[in-house]
């Protein structure tokens, strides 16, 4: 089994630099690997569409596909693990939950490195959120300096 004490650490580091900017929640949203954070944070290797919440107050979710689950229940990275029937609705569910005012998400005009949410992907959550409003902002804010901290 792959050792995720790396991951683990760098995961702390997240929820450190959210509790330092005020950042309710730190959202990614993947699917077959198009988001190059995923090697980095949280490190799990998925196939189908997948989400990683990890939250101020030390809340660390996870949803995946049922062939995908597994890997990320194993890698003990989470609190919890979602498997989805519906995965629009299962992450709109787990973030209604968790009811953030602001959320950072993938996406950087300036490093390609946290810009690997595509607008339709977006727009899909923002819509499955009925309703619900909440600050985007860009993880470039603070995985610069997790990255720094955490350099193999």
């Amino acid at each position: 089994m792959k050792d995720y004490s790396y991951h683990k650490k760098v995961i702390a580091d997240v929820i450190e630099k959210l509790r330092e900017q005020d950042i309710d929640l730190y959202l990614i949203i993947t699917a077959e690997g198009c988001d190059p954070m995923t090697e980095f944070i949280p490190g799990v290797d998925t196939v189908g569409a997948s989400a990683y919440l990890f939250a101020k107050d030390g809340t660390k979710w996870a949803t995946a596909s049922n062939i995908d689950a597994q890997d990320v229940e194993e890698s003990e990275l989470f609190d919890k693990v979602v498997r989805y029937q519906d995965y629009d609705q299962t992450l709109a569910q787990m973030v209604l939950e968790l009811k953030p005012k602001k959320i950072a998400l993938d996406y950087s005009e300036d490093n390609a490195f946290c810009d690997g949410l595509t607008m339709g992907k977006y727009e899909k959550f923002v819509t499955s959120l009925g309703g619900y409003t909440f600050e985007a902002c860009s993880a470039d804010q603070f995985i610069p300096a997790v990255q720094a901290m955490n350099q193999k």
